[in-house]
């Protein structure tokens, strides 16, 4: 094989998706002969790497099958090894080497000269040291570790958590030796094999991660030959009936005391499932149902938000709090790619969902880092896209393919689901699962590449503003250039003309279908944009008064019922005091099912404030209707920001109109940075 091809195969190990460019440009090569290159490897390789908007999509088929090939021709996986490679190899040669490691022996093994070593040592060292493990050396042994083992292991973990984010991650192990086939595949099978008699599901990143994981505990455990302990005791797993079950996976290997296997089972519980049995969790002093709960409460008192399903959203927040507790109680933390993302495009719903996560933590006992939280708010976003969407008659039908746990998947399934209203979504699989499943849909969307008949979309794990018009823009066309498939859209768009024969109705539309200019989608009205007949200013001798001036205003716009504001003056009667936004400004609401006719608010500002029940004072009052789509949610966000803003705290002292305040609030969302990143969502 040529060495231009033999480059191409080692891209292809390290890369989700080649450059042609980037590439091109790298190696000084011609695209026509990168093409040739291309086929001449899918020829000997029997690989399908194709040319795809002038980029190459790697499979896990088709990398596997480079793995195979550079192994019998016993060319090396790497040249060399970046810095990234150089510190996480560096830690696993001093937490398994059973000889005395001196710098050239490191060196020699890193690939480096014993200055770049040298400096490597140096950089760990500084880094392991926050963490309580030290890097230390005499000349009788050279360099080793020390600190306590359970540090140790955690921070194994951790490492090859990072090294298994990469595509190379699993064969760079192969290839260093750290890892054996056999062994990976001996494990593998028992973690099937236990699904059915623990009553769980793993995900499929859970299945590849875990034989790993477990094997390399093993290999540390049987090296490390003395006493060592748990620093927690609100778990006993060893007295719960599922624990022999999973201690089944280690037998036949041999040297591992009771806190080897003890570490080893909760690492399986901290990994991500698609179901679980929660019995063995019960064993402990943490009610965490009763967390979520309260959590999932303060969601709705607090941020007015709408959940399709109450009972559903607190299912699947208890199926990844459970493990997270444990991940959390190793120190180990999850990959969550999504979590700046998710900041960034749901800036005020996160902030909000944030503001309640320490309820959750106050019972676990434990602090959550920013990926577990970014987890949370994606389960609780995706609980609410999922409100309210009335069901249309869909022409095609889609699954959605993803690697990751079920808290990307869900999102991301529901995210579809709002932008191809016209596509009826089967659900969100493991891609083991869909070669299982009889269902054949007219599309996939997969986060990772495959091979198939089906038409295919690669997109990317969240979908952003542009990453949203190239999917449409593409399913459009898949569309349009398929016969078949625009075929099947036009007989849906006149299905229910042709029983009755309507062929003047069925031209018309049919001129409508292929007219050039389509109008757009009727867009949504938005009932919480700031209107000034939406702000009053008035005097009230008491709480009930206010609440009468601000309800009516409701009523009068038919927005609401009487029934409604029966409702809400019973809750605001009992609950004001949870009811408070600002200083001494509060927010009477109901479910939307108790008379809401269509979303709506009303902003009153008193002139001077009145006493509630408690003695405390109030100055404002804002009258809500909720939306059952959550239209609401990030209004509230804003206004409570605004109202917390020392500039609209002073200058609101000042206002004598309901135009005045009007002005002042409009001004304070059209020029408050906070909201600048939030418009673009």
């Amino acid at each position: 094989m040529k060495e231009m091809e033999i480059q191409i195969i080692q891209e292809c190990m390290q890369q989700q998706r080649i450059n042609l460019k980037e590439f091109t440009t790298q190696y000084e090569l011609e695209s026509g002969k990168f093409e040739a290159a291309l086929r001449s490897i899918n020829c000997l390789l029997e690989t399908n790497l194709v040319i795809d908007e002038k980029q190459v999509f790697v499979s896990e088929k088709d990398r596997e099958k480079c793995y195979r090939y550079l192994k019998g021709s016993r060319i090396k996986l790497n040249a060399y090894f970046d810095v990234f490679n150089r510190r996480n190899l560096l830690y696993l040669h001093l937490i398994f080497s059973e000889l005395d490691l001196n710098l050239q022996e490191l060196a020699d093994l890193l690939l480096v000269s014993k200055n770049t070593a040298l400096a490597d040592i140096k950089r760990l060292k500084k880094e392991l040291e926050a963490k309580e493990i030290y890097v230390k050396y005499s000349r009788k042994t050279g360099y080793y570790l020390f600190g306590s083992e359970f540090h140790l292991r955690n921070e194994l973990l951790n490492v090859l958590k990072l090294l298994l984010t990469k595509p190379y991650g699993r064969y760079l192990l192969l290839d260093t030796g750290y890892i054996q086939q056999n062994e990976l595949l001996l494990l593998r099978n028992r973690l099937i094999n236990i699904q059915q008699k623990a009553r769980i599901t793993f995900t499929e990143e859970s299945i590849e991660e875990l034989p790993i994981l477990l094997s390399l505990l093993i290999k540390r455990a049987q090296r490390y030959k003395q006493n060592w302990h748990l620093p927690f005791e609100k778990y006993d797993l060893s007295n719960t009936k599922e624990y022999p079950i999973y201690m089944d996976i280690f037998r036949g290997f041999e040297e591992l005391n009771d806190y080897d296997r003890l570490y080893m089972v909760i690492q399986i519980l901290s990994a991500t499932f698609v179901e679980t049995n929660h019995d063995v969790f019960e064993n402990s002093e943490v009610n965490i149902e009763n967390a979520i709960d309260h959590f999932v409460t303060f969601l709705e008192d607090d941020c007015v938000m709408q959940f399709k399903n109450r009972e559903e959203l607190k299912s699947k927040l208890l199926l990844h709090l459970r493990p997270a507790v444990f991940r959390c109680l190793l120190n180990v933390n999850i990959r969550n790619p999504l979590t700046h993302v998710l900041r960034q495009e749901y800036r005020m719903l996160y902030s909000k969902i944030n503001e309640g996560v320490p309820i959750i933590e106050a019972e676990a006992g434990c602090r959550f880092p920013e990926e577990e939280i970014a987890f949370i708010a994606m389960i609780v976003i995706s609980s609410m896209q999922g409100v309210n969407q009335t069901e249309k008659q869909k022409t095609f039908s889609a699954m959605v393919l993803c690697r990751s746990g079920m808290s990307i998947s869900k999102m991301l399934l529901e995210t579809l689901k709002q932008l191809f209203p016209n596509i009826k979504f089967i659900g969100a699989y493991a891609i083991s699962e869909v070669a299982k499943s009889s269902v054949k849909p007219d599309f996939l969307f997969t986060t990772v590449p495959i091979h198939s008949e089906v038409t295919t979309f690669l997109i990317p794990p969240f979908l952003d503003k542009r990453a949203k018009e190239e999917i449409k823009q593409k399913v459009n066309l898949a569309i349009n250039q398929d016969v078949k498939k625009k075929t099947k859209e036009l007989y849906s768009f006149l299905d229910d003309l042709f029983p009755d024969g309507h062929k003047g109705d069925a031209i018309e539309r049919i001129e409508r279908f292929y007219q050039k200019d389509q109008e757009e989608l009727e867009v949504q009205e938005n009932y919480f944009q700031l209107d000034q007949k939406n702000f009053s200013y008035s005097h009230a001798d008491n709480w009930e008064e206010v609440f009468q001036q601000a309800f009516d205003a409701l009523k009068n716009r038919e927005s609401i019922t009487a029934d409604y504001i029966k409702e809400v003056h019973r809750i605001f009667q009992q609950d004001y005091q949870y009811m408070m936004i600002a200083p001494c400004t509060y927010l009477p609401h109901a479910k939307p099912e108790y008379g809401v006719l269509r979303p709506d608010y009303q902003i009153t500002l008193l002139k001077q404030p009145v006493h509630l029940p408690n003695g405390d004072h109030m100055k404002m009052m804002i009258a809500l209707a909720p939306s059952v789509e959550n239209q609401h949610v990030e209004w509230l966000l804003k206004m409570n920001h605004v109202l917390l803003t020392d500039d609209v705290l002073k200058k609101q002292k000042e206002v004598s109109s309901a135009e005045a305040f009007y002005q002042l609030l409009t001004y304070a969302f059209e020029h408050n940075d906070y909201f600048k990143e939030v418009s673009e969502c």
